[in-house]
């Protein structure tokens, strides 16, 4: 149980994982569980002892509390005074992650204001029949209003092959996304989807990233401490300074918090230097850096009807 809590946010993450795609208890199901709670805990390099508990406790013991209904039930069984053990502390990540699904379905927006994800799909009120094809679809669709839990549970179902086709290339893109947006826990899938294609040296590249970002992007440290440089290459170094910035100059300055696809493609863009980039960042707001991604479809001609 202690390490279920000193490793908390991939616990965190392999029980919100699991619990978006069904909260029924199934044959199929429990086999794409077991996929995901292993590729987390292989992403955060955790031993497998510890993933097979992770298993037991995931997939057995918590599936107890499947609905909302049920979290509100354990919480008014407990008696006012009494001491919580850690199996009580267990099931209130459960219960955290159940509301925070819940969450996902009432404010996601189109950028026309119109809700493109029904609410249903969310509700743990109820329990829903694990349909992998059809969770992906939805999954997929939440991901297109730039939320980065679905963001990044999308990649991570590319990387699988769970609901879709294997497509590591789309797990990138995705994955991507959400690291550009500050978001670690898809840093260490990152690193763990260039493993599994075999691109050894971009893996090692993001997990140095991921592991700078546990350590200083919480804390809002743009600038590294000369003993986190020593540690990383200048090109990790610069990757970092890009998220961060990020982070302190677009998400919390201006309350930017579902991805923006088009700015992440611009700073990602190899076509662009350090300073440009920077410029860009430090500049969201004016929108500059539009004209990146609209070069791409501006016509060489205009026709006699303007276009």
């Amino acid at each position: 149980m202690n390490r279920v809590f000193n490793n908390y946010e991939p616990f965190y993450n392999m029980v919100l994982s699991t619990t978006l795609l069904s909260n029924s208890v199934s044959d199929e199901f429990s086999q794409d569980g077991k996929k995901i709670i292993e590729f987390i805990g292989k992403a955060y390099r955790l031993d497998n002892d510890f993933i097979e508990s992770c298993y037991e406790i995931i997939l057995d013991d918590l599936m107890r509390l499947g609905r909302t209904l049920d979290q509100k039930a354990v919480y008014a069984d407990r008696l006012y005074g009494d001491e919580f053990d850690n199996e009580d502390s267990i099931f209130d990540i459960k219960g955290d992650v159940l509301s925070a699904i819940e969450k996902l379905g009432e404010m996601q927006k189109s950028s026309s204001s119109v809700n493109i994800i029904n609410p249903g799909w969310f509700d743990y009120s109820h329990y829903k029949t694990y349909q992998a094809n059809v969770r992906y679809k939805k999954i997929e669709i939440g991901a297109s209003t730039g939320n980065v839990s679905l963001t990044r549970q999308a990649g991570l179902l590319n990387a699988l092959g769970i609901g879709c086709k294997q497509d590591y290339t789309r797990a990138v893109l995705r994955l991507t996304q959400c690291a550009y947006w500050g978001d670690i826990p898809a840093m260490y899938y990152l690193s763990l989807v260039y493993k599994l294609s075999g691109n050894e040296e971009t893996s090692k590249f993001w997990h140095n990233v991921a592991t700078v970002s546990d350590e200083y992007l919480r804390a809002g440290i743009t600038v590294l401490p000369n003993e986190a440089v020593k540690k990383i290459t200048d090109e990790e170094r610069v990757q970092y300074v890009y998220i961060s910035s990020i982070c302190q100059d677009v998400i919390h300055s201006f309350g930017v918090y579902d991805i923006d696809f088009a700015f992440v493609e611009v700073i990602a863009s190899s076509s662009l230097d350090y300073y440009e980039k920077m410029k860009y960042i430090n500049n969201y707001r004016s929108s500059n850096w539009k004209d990146v991604t609209n070069s791409s479809v501006r016509p060489k001609k205009i026709n006699k009807l303007g276009f």
